[in-house]
């Protein structure tokens, strides 16, 4: 990168977080008004900061046409090293001791990974980080997005969604169609559903997958909560998509045996909010990663020493 080496002895441009900031939100919000809305900042201090960025490193970094913003070349490659020295700093300051001072970190999630695992994730992060209080928001994964493009949020957990996808990917969730062990239905019969609202990445694929099969529905319940749902179908007369990770014990999944269409996965994502430089965070990310592929595993994470 020619373009921003410095001849020995001149002096090296100052780098300060704001702007490393500013840069990295602009990029993973793919634009100025919502990394603006991210960073509780005003899009023209936003603007003001990338041009300062750009004017010390002596290269542009973001091409703006009015329809499309994109990276340079150059960009692209100080985007890698804007993301580790990010890091960088975090690391320093956990090394010298004063990553456990008293703070928040507002993390969100889908409530039924809540109640699968998030007792488990809390004690292993509390063990750790003694000082730290996490603020926990159980919303659908569109909700989480918002609150996190919008400040309220420091991470965020998600179910990945196609006009969402610019978190790190975590892992693949398997889908399937769930119901009550003791649910029968007629073949003849229109499918009885129970499924989240229409801003809810399970039930497009599901009924996506109807929809090719050619299969008739009827959408019986609809509840933002998975309580709800599961109250639904425990009244033994609809189905529901569900990740099997969460199934509960006294459900059954159905299959292609069971006339009904194979579903695409869906993917877990962690965002994390570019002005979110608390060193905690970074273990907190780790305990989740953990947790996930313990799971996948078979594992029992609540046994493994912390």
């Amino acid at each position: 990168m020619n373009s921003i080496d410095k001849a020995d002895g001149q002096t090296l441009p100052i780098l300060d977080t704001e702007l490393l900031s500013a840069f990295v939100a602009v990029i993973e919000n793919e634009g100025f008004t919502a990394a603006a809305r991210q960073l509780h900042k005003t899009q023209s201090t936003i603007s003001q900061r990338i041009r300062t960025l750009e004017a010390r490193v002596g290269t542009p970094l973001l091409q703006r046409t009015s329809r499309q913003l994109c990276l340079t070349p150059d960009g692209e490659i100080f985007l890698v090293y804007a993301r580790r020295l990010l890091q960088l700093q975090r690391e320093a300051i956990s090394a010298l001791g004063h990553g456990d001072r008293e703070g928040v970190i507002r993390f969100g999630l889908p409530e039924n990974y809540a109640e699968a695992w998030l007792p488990r994730l809390l004690d292993r992060f509390a063990q750790r980080h003694p000082r730290i209080r996490p603020h926990i928001h159980c919303r659908m994964s569109s909700e989480l997005i918002e609150a996190l493009e919008s400040g309220e949020l420091d991470l965020a957990l998600t179910v990945r969604h196609a006009n969402h996808g610019n978190g790190d990917i975590l892992g693949t969730e398997s889908l399937v169609w769930a119901a009550h062990r003791d649910f029968h239905h007629d073949a003849g019969s229109p499918l009885p559903l129970a499924l989240f609202p229409d801003h809810c990445p399970y039930r497009q694929r599901a009924l996506d997958s109807l929809t090719r099969q050619g299969r008739q529905w009827s959408l019986q319940y609809t509840s933002q909560s998975p309580t709800g749902l599961r109250m639904a179908i425990n009244q033994r007369n609809a189905v529901t998509v569900a990740d099997r990770r969460t199934l509960p014990a006294d459900w059954q999944v159905l299959d292609e045996a069971d006339g009904l269409p194979a579903l695409p996965p869906a993917q877990l994502e962690l965002h994390r909010s570019p002005s979110f430089q608390h060193p905690a965070g970074d273990d907190l990310i780790t305990l989740i990663r953990e947790l996930l592929t313990v799971e996948d595993s078979g594992a029992d994470l609540g046994r493994s020493a912390p």
